[in-house]
Formats: structure tokens, sequence, C-alpha cells
């Protein structure tokens, strides 16, 4: 397998202030066309430490893949330093030119010169067109290496390395996919179920646990194991049931979205501890606005009440963070928004508010169809923050089970 040396460029990303999420998403991608990707870092934007590196990671790998320092300030340097590395010119691109001021005048609504620093190519490069932003993309074949130019954004890169990717393809080519669990532990998946995951001592076998998107199997192989790969997939998929809530790149919101859409089905939600993240998430979705027809963000009592129609005696007997509380708030979401299923969430995220009875990390999720009502109380760990995500993840797959259950 070929190696690959990923350079963050970006005073941003050294300080701390931005996370690099694009040397994750590179890393995965570029495994499975064949790059094993020896190191990532990150560099401010210092020229001198820049072609440093752009130098060391020329030498080491085989394809050099930078981020950042493509844009139109004295600070954005990539451009220069792989010029210098690689002992070429830098020049203007007429038409590029153009295109970038054209770009400005749509975006910022006029045409700032600073601009056409974009339009500088490195001698012999190939320029991949941004479809979102104005800096390009750059792809260059030095001596018997490949070194790719990518903007930071990550909205900018993802698109552009796309059109890059077959280019540079190798003959190692791995083949992956994945599934996607919520509901049983990843030491129980792991071991109840690892004579077929371990079955075939040629596919490599990867787990991630996580919070917001439960436990996810991952089977790579060469791409001559594809029928085998497929085959195991489907094998799980089968076995573990209602574990599995989505394959490959499909996440709980786009599966929820399917759901609906075919079934031409409707949600609403009543959110208390999630302050409408659950609504957030879904939103994510384009299309969502056929199936999602609202939410009540019910923090407080005194909202749950006026808002959503929880009667106090519920509130004062078993308190907000009840099932009996998230019932009320289901059913009662779902007869508001007039749809066909309805999620409710009432918990406390901490790190203050917890009890000996209800302590933090207690909450509880209700969902409610016209024949059809069912809750759980859940006991999560974690800061306040993985608590609201996990419960998010927790009130999508409940709905999901629902609309499943409800379907027949």
């Amino acid at each position: 397998m070929k190696r690959a040396i990923i350079v963050a460029i970006g005073n941003e990303l050294v300080e701390g202030l931005i996370v690099d999420t694009n040397s994750k998403y590179l890393s995965s991608k570029l495994k499975n066309i064949g790059y094993y990707v020896i190191r990532t870092e990150t560099v401010p934007d210092r020229l001198d430490i820049i072609v440093d590196r752009i130098s060391c990671a020329i030498n080491e790998a085989d394809l050099v893949v930078t981020t950042g320092g493509l844009g139109p300030t004295e600070d954005d340097l990539t451009r220069e330093a792989i010029a210098y590395c690689t002992n070429r010119k830098l020049l203007k691109n007429e038409k590029l030119a153009e295109k970038i001021m054209e770009k400005a005048l749509k975006y910022y609504k006029r045409t700032p010169q600073s601009v056409l620093k974009q339009a500088m190519v490195i001698e012999g490069a190939l320029v991949i067109d941004n479809p979102v932003g104005t800096a390009p993309g750059q792809y260059i074949e030095y001596e018997d290496k490949k070194i790719i130019l990518l903007p930071g954004p990550p909205v900018e890169l993802i698109p552009i390395f796309e059109n890059i990717v077959e280019s540079i393809k190798t003959e190692e080519a791995l083949y992956t996919r994945r599934i996607k669990t919520i509901g049983i532990p990843e030491a129980v998946l792991m071991e109840d179920y690892k004579e077929i995951i371990y079955s075939n001592k040629d596919i490599t076998v990867a787990t991630m646990a996580s919070y917001e998107r439960g436990v996810e199997i991952r089977l790579t192989g060469s791409v001559e194991l594809k029928s085998e790969i497929d085959g195991l997939i489907q094998k799980l998929v089968s076995i573990l049931g209602h574990y599995v809530y989505a394959t490959d790149d499909d996440e709980m919101k786009d599966v929820i979205f399917k759901l609906l859409f075919e079934k031409q089905k409707t949600v609403a939600f009543a959110e208390s501890c999630t302050g409408g993240m659950i609504s957030s998430t879904l939103v994510d979705v384009p299309g969502i606005s056929s199936v999602y027809k609202g939410t009540i963000v019910a923090y407080s009592n005194e909202s749950k009440i006026k808002l959503l129609g929880v009667k106090e005696e519920t509130i004062n007997k078993y308190g907000a963070v009840s099932e009996e509380c998230v019932r009320e708030m289901a059913m009662n979401a779902r007869n508001i928004f007039k749809v066909d299923y309805a999620v409710a969430v009432s918990g406390i995220a901490g790190p203050s508010g917890g009890t000996r009875e209800k302590p933090v990390g207690t909450v509880c999720i209700a969902f409610a169809s016209e024949n059809d009502l069912a809750s759980e109380t859940y006991n999560l760990r974690g800061d306040r923050q993985m608590i609201r995500a996990r419960t998010t993840l927790l009130a999508l797959d409940m709905l999901r089970r629902g609309i499943l259950r409800c379907q027949g």
C-alpha cells in the first residue's frame, strides 16, 4: 500500500481554535483507495515551516495532501510553499481569474482584488474547481509523487477531493462496508457475534463506539473480497435485527426521513433537556419539511403546562423528569401539530440538578402515535453535552422503532 501524509495548514489549527476534522475525513477516504496515512500534522501560517514540512512529506510519502492556506490573504502561503518545494513557478491563470471574480461578485456583492491571488496556479498543476467557494484546489504530479492542495473549509474540501479521488486511486484500493447499531453494548456485540464478525481472516474488522452514533462495525478488505464483505454485512443485519439502524454512510436522521417519506407520515417533537437538538439534527436532511412539522421546546415546568398541556398534578406527583410527564408531552404534541408521530424528552443533563432518586443523566423519552404510546427511562453517563447528544440519538431511535411497529 502506498504512503500518504496530510499537512493541515493554519494558525487557527495550531492554536486550537478550530478542530481539524479534515484529516480524519481524508485518512478514511485515502485508506479505501490504497493509501496508508503514515502521518498527519498541523503547521502554522509561516512559509519557512510550511516549506520544511512539505519537503519532508514529499521525501517520505507517495502522496501529500495539504489543507488550508489557499485563501486570498497574505498569510495564505500554501501555493508559494509547494511551488518552492517543487522548484516550479506560480503563474496567473487568466480564465480562472475571471471565474473567481465572477464568483466573488456573486458571493460578496463586490470584486475585491485580493481574491485574484487564488488564480495563481503552480506550473503544471491541474486546477480542481471549487463548487462552493472561490479557492480552487490543485493537483500536481512531481517526479514519482502526487501532491494535492485543498482549501481548509470542509464544505469546500470534500467536493474538491471527491472530484480528484478517481485520479489518485491505486491498484491496492480497498472495499469497506459499515453497519451502525444502537441498544447493544460494544463488548456484548463483539463477544456474542465474534464468530461471524471475524469469520474471514482476510477482512479487517474495526469498531467504534460513540454517544452520538452508537456502535459501528467496519469491515475492510481488498476489492476482490467485495462479495464476501457484502455477504457478511447482510448476515449481520439479518441476525442483529432492530439493533442495526443504518449501513454505510446513512445516519439515524437519514433513516428517519426515509421511513417517514416512504409512507408519507409526519412527526413533531416536544423537547426539554435537549433544547431543540433533536429537531436541529433532523432538519439537516434536505427535504425534511415534507415530513417534519415542528417542535415545542418546553424547558421549564411552567412551559410544559402552558405550551404542551401537561397536567400540573402530573408534574407535582411524578416530576418533570418522569415517563408520566413525557407521555403527556408526546401525546399533546401530536395533537397540537396534528401529526402521525410525536416524540418527547425530559431529563437532567447536569452538572447540577440531580437527586438520589433521579441523578444527573436520568432521561425519559416517549413515543406517541394513534394506537401506540411507549416510554422509557435511561440512566446516561458523561458531561452535559454528551448526555444531550446521547438523548438525541435515543429519541430518534425510539421514533425509528415506533415507526417500524406502526408500519408493521
